[in-house]
């Protein structure tokens, strides 16, 4: 489960489950449609299904998006990923 927010500069938090392991060269790939990636390490990435017209556009003018891990109410952990474009994300899809 995920969540795309903007916080009061208009900056993009992507809100998470915790994961694993801490991030290694994260980023966020995306190509306008309605899938991105979050690479969060070289072993796990994940699949953001079912991105809203609205939530894909502003990925798409973004440099870089904050990612936000939670636990309950509680963050886990809190990082900065840069967003890339690329020609299709669903090929990138192992």
């Amino acid at each position: 489960m995920y969540k795309i927010l903007k916080d009061k500069d208009n900056n993009l938090i992507l809100v998470i489950n915790p994961q694993n392991d801490e991030p290694d060269g994260p980023m966020l790939i995306c190509d306008g449609g309605d899938t991105a990636l979050l690479f969060h390490d070289w072993g796990n990435s994940l699949r953001l299904k079912e991105l809203s017209s609205d939530a894909s556009q502003e990925l798409m003018n973004a440099s870089n998006i904050e990612v936000v891990e939670m636990s309950g109410g509680d963050i886990a952990r809190e990082y900065t990923a840069p967003v890339k474009i690329v020609r299709d994300v669903k090929s990138l899809i192992i």
